[in-house]
Protein backbone atom coordinates (compact mmCIF):
# COMPACT_ATOMS: atom_id res chain seq x y z
CA UNK A 1 0.00 0.00 0.00
CA UNK A 2 2.93 2.31 -0.67
CA UNK A 3 2.13 5.73 -2.04
CA UNK A 4 -0.49 6.78 0.51
CA UNK A 5 0.18 8.33 3.90
CA UNK A 6 -1.90 6.06 6.10
CA UNK A 7 -0.15 7.09 9.30
CA UNK A 8 -1.05 10.76 8.80
CA UNK A 9 -4.64 9.86 7.88
CA UNK A 10 -5.00 7.86 11.10
CA UNK A 11 -3.45 10.62 13.19
CA UNK A 12 -5.55 13.42 11.71
CA UNK A 13 -8.83 11.50 11.87
CA UNK A 14 -8.17 10.50 15.47
CA UNK A 15 -7.41 14.08 16.43
CA UNK A 16 -10.53 15.34 14.64
CA UNK A 17 -12.81 12.71 16.17
CA UNK A 18 -11.56 13.29 19.72
CA UNK A 19 -11.86 17.06 19.35
CA UNK A 20 -15.38 16.87 17.96
CA UNK A 21 -16.69 14.42 20.55
CA UNK A 22 -15.16 16.37 23.44
CA UNK A 23 -16.82 19.50 22.09
CA UNK A 24 -20.26 17.85 21.98
CA UNK A 25 -19.80 16.45 25.49
CA UNK A 26 -18.79 19.89 26.76
CA UNK A 27 -21.89 21.43 25.20
CA UNK A 28 -24.10 18.96 27.13
CA UNK A 29 -22.56 18.78 30.60
CA UNK A 30 -25.61 17.14 32.16
CA UNK A 31 -25.64 14.23 29.71
CA UNK A 32 -23.75 10.94 29.89
CA UNK A 33 -22.65 9.74 26.47
CA UNK A 34 -22.25 6.00 25.98
CA UNK A 35 -20.97 5.85 22.40
CA UNK A 36 -19.56 7.66 19.42
CA UNK A 37 -19.78 6.01 16.02
CA UNK A 38 -18.31 6.40 12.57
CA UNK A 39 -21.14 5.52 10.23
CA UNK A 40 -22.31 5.70 6.61
CA UNK A 41 -19.08 4.47 5.05
CA UNK A 42 -20.09 5.38 1.50
CA UNK A 43 -18.10 3.67 -1.24
CA UNK A 44 -18.53 2.60 -4.83
CA UNK A 45 -16.52 -0.33 -6.10
CA UNK A 46 -13.82 1.03 -8.42
CA UNK A 47 -15.10 4.49 -7.54
CA UNK A 48 -15.17 7.08 -4.77
CA UNK A 49 -14.55 6.36 -1.11
CA UNK A 50 -16.05 8.89 1.29
CA UNK A 51 -15.13 9.54 4.89
CA UNK A 52 -17.81 8.44 7.37
CA UNK A 53 -20.19 10.58 9.33
CA UNK A 54 -19.68 10.92 13.07
CA UNK A 55 -22.50 10.52 15.57
CA UNK A 56 -22.82 10.22 19.34
CA UNK A 57 -25.61 9.22 21.68
CA UNK A 58 -26.52 9.45 25.35
CA UNK A 59 -27.78 7.07 28.00
CA UNK A 60 -30.80 9.32 28.54
CA UNK A 61 -31.79 9.14 24.88
CA UNK A 62 -31.89 5.35 24.98
CA UNK A 63 -33.67 5.32 28.34
CA UNK A 64 -36.33 7.66 26.95
CA UNK A 65 -37.13 5.37 24.02
CA UNK A 66 -39.94 2.85 24.21
CA UNK A 67 -38.68 -0.53 25.47
CA UNK A 68 -39.33 -2.20 22.14
CA UNK A 69 -37.22 0.35 20.28
CA UNK A 70 -34.23 0.57 22.59
CA UNK A 71 -32.20 -2.27 21.11
CA UNK A 72 -32.76 -0.98 17.56
CA UNK A 73 -31.88 2.62 18.45
CA UNK A 74 -28.81 1.81 20.52
CA UNK A 75 -26.64 1.23 17.44
CA UNK A 76 -28.57 3.23 14.84
CA UNK A 77 -26.66 6.53 14.50
CA UNK A 78 -29.13 7.84 11.92
CA UNK A 79 -31.70 7.95 14.75
CA UNK A 80 -29.45 9.52 17.38
CA UNK A 81 -29.95 13.08 18.62
CA UNK A 82 -26.34 13.83 17.63
CA UNK A 83 -26.34 11.95 14.33
CA UNK A 84 -24.14 14.26 12.21
CA UNK A 85 -21.35 15.97 14.11
CA UNK A 86 -19.14 18.39 12.19
CA UNK A 87 -15.81 16.70 12.81
CA UNK A 88 -13.52 17.55 9.88
CA UNK A 89 -12.88 21.29 9.54
CA UNK A 90 -12.78 23.17 6.25
CA UNK A 91 -11.56 21.25 3.22
CA UNK A 92 -9.66 18.66 5.24
CA UNK A 93 -12.22 15.94 4.70
CA UNK A 94 -12.62 16.63 0.99
CA UNK A 95 -8.85 16.54 0.53
CA UNK A 96 -8.57 13.14 2.19
CA UNK A 97 -11.50 11.79 0.17
CA UNK A 98 -9.90 13.01 -3.05
CA UNK A 99 -6.52 11.49 -2.22
CA UNK A 100 -8.02 8.24 -0.95
CA UNK A 101 -10.19 7.80 -4.04
CA UNK A 102 -7.30 8.62 -6.38
CA UNK A 103 -5.15 6.02 -4.63
CA UNK A 104 -7.90 3.40 -4.73
CA UNK A 105 -8.63 3.98 -8.42
CA UNK A 106 -5.01 4.09 -9.57
CA UNK A 107 -5.10 0.69 -11.24
CA UNK A 108 -7.00 -2.56 -11.00
CA UNK A 109 -10.15 -3.48 -9.10
CA UNK A 110 -7.98 -5.62 -6.82
CA UNK A 111 -6.04 -2.48 -5.89
CA UNK A 112 -9.30 -0.67 -5.11
CA UNK A 113 -10.41 -3.54 -2.87
CA UNK A 114 -7.03 -3.64 -1.12
CA UNK A 115 -7.21 0.12 -0.54
CA UNK A 116 -10.68 -0.13 0.96
CA UNK A 117 -9.59 -2.94 3.28
CA UNK A 118 -6.64 -0.83 4.42
CA UNK A 119 -8.98 2.14 4.87
CA UNK A 120 -11.21 0.07 7.16
CA UNK A 121 -8.11 -0.90 9.14
CA UNK A 122 -7.29 2.80 9.46
CA UNK A 123 -10.76 3.51 10.84
CA UNK A 124 -10.40 0.63 13.32
CA UNK A 125 -7.14 2.21 14.48
CA UNK A 126 -8.85 5.60 14.77
CA UNK A 127 -11.62 4.14 16.97
CA UNK A 128 -9.20 2.34 19.26
CA UNK A 129 -6.94 5.37 19.67
CA UNK A 130 -9.85 7.76 20.15
CA UNK A 131 -11.30 5.62 22.91
CA UNK A 132 -8.02 5.63 24.78
CA UNK A 133 -8.11 9.43 24.74
CA UNK A 134 -11.82 9.83 25.48
CA UNK A 135 -11.98 7.31 28.29
CA UNK A 136 -13.05 3.69 28.61
CA UNK A 137 -16.64 4.59 29.52
CA UNK A 138 -17.28 5.82 25.97
CA UNK A 139 -17.40 3.23 23.23
CA UNK A 140 -16.03 4.35 19.86
CA UNK A 141 -17.10 2.02 17.06
CA UNK A 142 -17.80 1.69 13.35
CA UNK A 143 -21.43 1.07 12.40
CA UNK A 144 -21.77 -0.46 8.95
CA UNK A 145 -24.16 -3.32 8.05
CA UNK A 146 -21.74 -5.01 5.65
CA UNK A 147 -18.77 -4.81 8.01
CA UNK A 148 -20.57 -5.37 11.31
CA UNK A 149 -19.62 -9.00 11.94
CA UNK A 150 -15.93 -8.49 11.19
CA UNK A 151 -15.14 -4.96 12.31
CA UNK A 152 -16.64 -4.81 15.83
CA UNK A 153 -14.43 -7.67 17.15
CA UNK A 154 -11.41 -5.78 15.80
CA UNK A 155 -12.31 -2.69 17.83
CA UNK A 156 -13.59 -4.09 21.12
CA UNK A 157 -12.22 -6.82 23.40
CA UNK A 158 -14.21 -10.06 23.49
CA UNK A 159 -15.81 -9.26 26.85
CA UNK A 160 -17.25 -6.00 25.49
CA UNK A 161 -18.42 -7.64 22.28
CA UNK A 162 -20.43 -10.09 24.43
CA UNK A 163 -21.84 -7.25 26.53
CA UNK A 164 -22.71 -4.68 23.89
CA UNK A 165 -23.16 -6.82 20.75
CA UNK A 166 -24.43 -10.17 22.07
CA UNK A 167 -25.73 -11.12 18.64
CA UNK A 168 -22.15 -11.46 17.39
CA UNK A 169 -21.31 -13.79 20.25
CA UNK A 170 -24.44 -15.82 19.52
CA UNK A 171 -23.47 -16.06 15.86
CA UNK A 172 -19.98 -17.29 16.68
CA UNK A 173 -21.41 -19.92 19.05
CA UNK A 174 -24.01 -21.07 16.50
CA UNK A 175 -21.45 -21.48 13.73
CA UNK A 176 -19.06 -23.28 16.08
CA UNK A 177 -21.81 -25.72 17.09
CA UNK A 178 -22.66 -26.28 13.43
CA UNK A 179 -19.03 -26.93 12.51
CA UNK A 180 -18.88 -29.65 15.18
CA UNK A 181 -21.52 -31.70 13.32
CA UNK A 182 -20.71 -34.13 10.50
CA UNK A 183 -21.51 -32.77 7.00
CA UNK A 184 -24.84 -34.62 6.81
CA UNK A 185 -25.83 -33.20 10.18
CA UNK A 186 -24.82 -29.72 9.09
CA UNK A 187 -26.96 -30.02 5.96
CA UNK A 188 -29.98 -31.26 7.91
CA UNK A 189 -29.68 -28.39 10.37
CA UNK A 190 -29.16 -25.75 7.69
CA UNK A 191 -32.17 -26.72 5.57
CA UNK A 192 -34.29 -26.13 8.65
CA UNK A 193 -33.04 -22.55 8.76
CA UNK A 194 -33.74 -21.58 5.14
CA UNK A 195 -36.84 -19.57 6.07
CA UNK A 196 -35.23 -17.89 9.08
CA UNK A 197 -35.02 -14.09 8.97
CA UNK A 198 -33.68 -13.48 12.47
CA UNK A 199 -31.37 -15.38 14.76
CA UNK A 200 -27.69 -16.27 14.78
CA UNK A 201 -27.86 -17.98 11.36
CA UNK A 202 -30.29 -16.43 8.91
CA UNK A 203 -31.84 -18.19 5.94
CA UNK A 204 -29.55 -16.33 3.57
CA UNK A 205 -26.47 -17.41 5.51
CA UNK A 206 -27.80 -20.98 5.69
CA UNK A 207 -28.19 -21.03 1.91
CA UNK A 208 -24.59 -19.95 1.41
CA UNK A 209 -23.40 -22.56 3.91
CA UNK A 210 -25.33 -25.31 2.10
CA UNK A 211 -23.76 -24.22 -1.17
CA UNK A 212 -20.31 -24.39 0.42
CA UNK A 213 -21.00 -27.88 1.77
CA UNK A 214 -21.20 -29.03 -1.84
CA UNK A 215 -22.32 -32.59 -2.66
CA UNK A 216 -22.82 -33.37 1.03
CA UNK A 217 -25.81 -31.00 1.02
CA UNK A 218 -27.54 -32.57 -1.99
CA UNK A 219 -29.44 -35.38 -0.17
CA UNK A 220 -30.95 -32.81 2.23
CA UNK A 221 -31.90 -30.41 -0.57
CA UNK A 222 -33.58 -32.80 -3.02
CA UNK A 223 -36.65 -33.53 -0.81
CA UNK A 224 -37.30 -29.77 -0.60
CA UNK A 225 -38.09 -29.74 -4.33
CA UNK A 226 -41.45 -31.27 -3.34
CA UNK A 227 -42.28 -28.43 -0.93
CA UNK A 228 -44.21 -25.51 -2.50
CA UNK A 229 -42.64 -22.17 -1.64
CA UNK A 230 -39.35 -23.86 -0.72
CA UNK A 231 -38.59 -25.70 -3.96
CA UNK A 232 -37.16 -22.55 -5.51
CA UNK A 233 -34.62 -22.16 -2.70
CA UNK A 234 -33.49 -25.76 -3.04
CA UNK A 235 -33.24 -25.44 -6.83
CA UNK A 236 -31.11 -22.31 -6.59
CA UNK A 237 -28.72 -23.85 -4.07
CA UNK A 238 -28.39 -27.01 -6.17
CA UNK A 239 -27.46 -24.82 -9.12
CA UNK A 240 -25.04 -22.84 -6.94
CA UNK A 241 -23.31 -26.08 -5.92
CA UNK A 242 -22.86 -26.68 -9.63
CA UNK A 243 -22.70 -30.48 -9.68
CA UNK A 244 -25.05 -31.85 -12.41
CA UNK A 245 -24.85 -35.46 -11.30
CA UNK A 246 -27.57 -38.00 -12.05
CA UNK A 247 -29.51 -37.60 -8.80
CA UNK A 248 -29.62 -33.81 -9.07
CA UNK A 249 -30.68 -33.70 -12.71
CA UNK A 250 -33.28 -36.44 -12.21
CA UNK A 251 -34.79 -34.65 -9.22
CA UNK A 252 -34.90 -31.27 -10.95
CA UNK A 253 -36.39 -32.81 -14.10
CA UNK A 254 -39.16 -34.45 -12.07
CA UNK A 255 -39.84 -31.17 -10.27
CA UNK A 256 -39.97 -29.19 -13.52
CA UNK A 257 -43.53 -30.15 -14.43
CA UNK A 258 -44.68 -30.77 -10.87
CA UNK A 259 -44.02 -27.20 -9.68
CA UNK A 260 -45.69 -23.94 -10.65
CA UNK A 261 -45.01 -20.22 -10.48
CA UNK A 262 -41.68 -19.07 -9.01
CA UNK A 263 -40.79 -22.62 -7.95
CA UNK A 264 -41.03 -23.79 -11.56
CA UNK A 265 -39.00 -20.83 -12.86
CA UNK A 266 -36.17 -21.52 -10.42
CA UNK A 267 -36.18 -25.24 -11.17
CA UNK A 268 -35.96 -24.51 -14.90
CA UNK A 269 -33.21 -21.98 -14.30
CA UNK A 270 -31.29 -24.49 -12.20
CA UNK A 271 -31.42 -27.08 -14.97
CA UNK A 272 -30.19 -24.50 -17.47
CA UNK A 273 -27.37 -23.36 -15.17
CA UNK A 274 -26.33 -27.01 -14.83
CA UNK A 275 -26.09 -27.38 -18.61
CA UNK A 276 -29.49 -29.01 -19.19
CA UNK A 277 -31.41 -26.32 -21.08
CA UNK A 278 -32.38 -29.12 -23.48
CA UNK A 279 -34.56 -30.63 -20.72
CA UNK A 280 -36.34 -27.30 -20.25
CA UNK A 281 -36.94 -26.81 -23.96
CA UNK A 282 -38.32 -30.33 -24.30
CA UNK A 283 -41.03 -29.69 -21.69
CA UNK A 284 -44.29 -27.78 -22.17
CA UNK A 285 -43.74 -24.67 -20.06
CA UNK A 286 -44.96 -21.06 -19.89
CA UNK A 287 -43.01 -18.69 -22.10
CA UNK A 288 -41.69 -16.66 -19.19
CA UNK A 289 -40.26 -19.80 -17.59
CA UNK A 290 -38.40 -20.68 -20.80
CA UNK A 291 -37.05 -17.14 -21.08
CA UNK A 292 -35.84 -17.14 -17.48
CA UNK A 293 -34.17 -20.52 -17.92
CA UNK A 294 -32.48 -19.57 -21.19
CA UNK A 295 -31.04 -16.41 -19.64
CA UNK A 296 -30.01 -18.02 -16.33
CA UNK A 297 -26.44 -19.04 -17.28
CA UNK A 298 -25.69 -15.45 -18.27
CA UNK A 299 -27.20 -13.51 -15.36
CA UNK A 300 -25.87 -12.40 -12.00
CA UNK A 301 -26.92 -15.61 -10.22
CA UNK A 302 -24.17 -17.34 -12.18
CA UNK A 303 -21.76 -15.51 -9.89
CA UNK A 304 -23.14 -17.46 -6.90
CA UNK A 305 -21.95 -20.77 -8.37
CA UNK A 306 -18.95 -22.36 -6.67
CA UNK A 307 -17.29 -22.91 -10.05
CA UNK A 308 -19.35 -21.40 -12.88
CA UNK A 309 -19.24 -23.33 -16.16
CA UNK A 310 -17.36 -21.51 -18.93
CA UNK A 311 -19.23 -18.74 -20.72
CA UNK A 312 -20.82 -20.18 -23.85
CA UNK A 313 -23.20 -18.28 -26.12
CA UNK A 314 -24.06 -21.36 -28.20
CA UNK A 315 -27.25 -22.31 -26.27
CA UNK A 316 -28.48 -18.70 -26.24
CA UNK A 317 -27.80 -18.31 -29.96
CA UNK A 318 -29.65 -21.55 -30.73
CA UNK A 319 -32.74 -20.40 -28.84
CA UNK A 320 -32.70 -17.03 -30.60
CA UNK A 321 -32.51 -18.80 -33.95
CA UNK A 322 -35.10 -21.49 -33.27
CA UNK A 323 -37.50 -19.45 -31.09
CA UNK A 324 -37.36 -15.87 -32.40
CA UNK A 325 -40.56 -14.99 -30.52
CA UNK A 326 -38.49 -15.13 -27.30
CA UNK A 327 -36.10 -12.39 -28.44
CA UNK A 328 -37.79 -9.46 -26.71
CA UNK A 329 -38.18 -11.39 -23.48
CA UNK A 330 -34.54 -12.43 -23.52
CA UNK A 331 -33.45 -8.87 -24.23
CA UNK A 332 -35.26 -7.71 -21.12
CA UNK A 333 -34.07 -10.63 -18.99
CA UNK A 334 -30.45 -10.10 -20.03
CA UNK A 335 -30.34 -6.37 -19.29
CA UNK A 336 -27.71 -7.20 -16.67
CA UNK A 337 -24.70 -9.46 -16.94
CA UNK A 338 -22.46 -11.83 -15.04
CA UNK A 339 -18.87 -11.46 -13.93
CA UNK A 340 -16.61 -13.26 -16.38
CA UNK A 341 -13.09 -14.55 -15.85
CA UNK A 342 -10.07 -13.67 -17.93
CA UNK A 343 -10.17 -17.12 -19.56
CA UNK A 344 -13.71 -16.37 -20.80
CA UNK A 345 -12.77 -13.19 -22.65
CA UNK A 346 -12.35 -15.09 -25.93
CA UNK A 347 -16.00 -16.18 -25.82
CA UNK A 348 -17.15 -12.66 -24.94
CA UNK A 349 -15.16 -11.25 -27.85
CA UNK A 350 -16.75 -13.86 -30.09
CA UNK A 351 -20.13 -12.76 -28.77
CA UNK A 352 -19.52 -9.19 -29.95
CA UNK A 353 -19.54 -10.54 -33.51
CA UNK A 354 -22.90 -12.29 -33.15
CA UNK A 355 -25.69 -11.53 -35.59
CA UNK A 356 -28.04 -11.23 -32.61
CA UNK A 357 -28.06 -7.89 -30.75
CA UNK A 358 -29.06 -9.69 -27.54
CA UNK A 359 -25.79 -11.63 -27.58
CA UNK A 360 -23.70 -8.59 -28.53
CA UNK A 361 -25.24 -6.55 -25.71
CA UNK A 362 -24.42 -9.17 -23.13
CA UNK A 363 -20.87 -9.62 -24.43
CA UNK A 364 -20.16 -5.89 -24.42
CA UNK A 365 -21.58 -5.61 -20.91
CA UNK A 366 -19.34 -8.44 -19.72
CA UNK A 367 -16.22 -6.83 -21.21
CA UNK A 368 -16.78 -3.52 -19.44
CA UNK A 369 -14.97 -4.74 -16.33
CA UNK A 370 -11.72 -3.14 -15.23
CA UNK A 371 -11.13 -5.98 -12.79
CA UNK A 372 -10.26 -8.20 -15.79
CA UNK A 373 -6.85 -6.54 -15.76
CA UNK A 374 -4.61 -4.39 -17.91
CA UNK A 375 -3.64 -7.13 -20.38
CA UNK A 376 -7.30 -7.84 -21.13
CA UNK A 377 -7.90 -4.10 -21.38
CA UNK A 378 -5.27 -3.69 -24.07
CA UNK A 379 -7.18 -6.24 -26.12
CA UNK A 380 -10.80 -5.27 -25.50
CA UNK A 381 -10.66 -1.47 -25.27
CA UNK A 382 -10.06 -0.99 -29.02
CA UNK A 383 -12.93 -3.42 -29.64
CA UNK A 384 -15.27 -1.49 -27.36
CA UNK A 385 -14.18 1.75 -29.03
CA UNK A 386 -15.10 0.39 -32.43
CA UNK A 387 -18.46 -0.93 -31.26
CA UNK A 388 -19.26 2.40 -29.57
CA UNK A 389 -19.13 4.09 -32.95
CA UNK A 390 -20.01 1.43 -35.52
CA UNK A 391 -22.43 -1.14 -34.10
CA UNK A 392 -25.86 -0.87 -35.77
CA UNK A 393 -27.64 -1.42 -32.43
CA UNK A 394 -27.91 1.71 -30.27
CA UNK A 395 -28.01 -0.35 -27.07
CA UNK A 396 -24.72 -2.00 -27.98
CA UNK A 397 -23.18 1.40 -28.73
CA UNK A 398 -24.36 2.79 -25.39
CA UNK A 399 -23.11 -0.24 -23.46
CA UNK A 400 -19.76 0.02 -25.23
CA UNK A 401 -19.46 3.67 -24.17
CA UNK A 402 -20.39 2.79 -20.60
CA UNK A 403 -17.96 -0.12 -20.65
CA UNK A 404 -15.13 2.14 -21.79
CA UNK A 405 -15.91 4.58 -19.01
CA UNK A 406 -15.79 1.78 -16.41
CA UNK A 407 -12.23 1.00 -17.44
CA UNK A 408 -11.24 4.37 -15.97
CA UNK A 409 -7.78 5.68 -16.78
CA UNK A 410 -7.06 2.68 -19.01
CA UNK A 411 -9.63 4.08 -21.47
CA UNK A 412 -8.20 7.62 -21.51
CA UNK A 413 -6.52 7.06 -24.93
CA UNK A 414 -10.01 6.51 -26.36
CA UNK A 415 -11.58 9.77 -25.24
CA UNK A 416 -11.82 10.78 -28.90
CA UNK A 417 -14.46 8.03 -29.13
CA UNK A 418 -16.40 9.71 -26.33
CA UNK A 419 -16.27 13.04 -28.16
CA UNK A 420 -17.50 11.43 -31.37
CA UNK A 421 -20.22 9.50 -29.52
CA UNK A 422 -21.65 12.72 -28.06
CA UNK A 423 -22.93 13.31 -31.60
CA UNK A 424 -24.61 9.89 -31.83
CA UNK A 425 -28.18 10.22 -33.17
CA UNK A 426 -29.46 8.11 -30.28
CA UNK A 427 -29.83 10.30 -27.18
CA UNK A 428 -29.01 7.46 -24.77
CA UNK A 429 -25.64 7.00 -26.45
CA UNK A 430 -24.83 10.70 -26.55
CA UNK A 431 -25.77 11.11 -22.88
CA UNK A 432 -23.55 8.18 -21.88
CA UNK A 433 -20.66 9.67 -23.84
CA UNK A 434 -21.17 13.10 -22.27
CA UNK A 435 -21.16 11.53 -18.79
CA UNK A 436 -17.94 9.63 -19.59
CA UNK A 437 -16.24 12.80 -20.81
CA UNK A 438 -17.33 14.68 -17.70
CA UNK A 439 -16.06 11.99 -15.34
CA UNK A 440 -12.80 11.53 -17.24
CA UNK A 441 -11.92 15.23 -17.40
CA UNK A 442 -13.15 16.39 -13.98
CA UNK A 443 -10.40 17.22 -11.49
Amino acid sequence: MAGFDWATLEHELTTALVRAVRSVIAEHPGERFYAAALWLLYREADGPIRLPLLGADTVAAIAGATPGDRDDLRWSPADWDHDVIDWLPGDEGRRWEHDLTAHACRGTSAQWEATFRRYVTALVTVCRRARRELGRDLLVVIVDPELHETVIPRILPASEVRRHFPELDEQAAAWAALAALPPTGQAAHLVGLLHTFDGPITGEAAGRALRDLGPAAVPALIPLLDVPGTAWKAAKILADIGRPDHDVVTALTAALTRTTGPDQSWVAAALSRLGRLDTVLAATLPTDVVVTATAAPYGSFRDDTVTPPPLDYTPLTRVLQEHPHLTDGLAAELAGTCAIRADEVDEAVRGTRSAHPVVRRHAVNALGERRLGASVGRRVLPLLARLALDDPDAVVRRLAVVGLSLWGRFATPHLDVARAATRDPDPTVSRAATAWLHDATSP
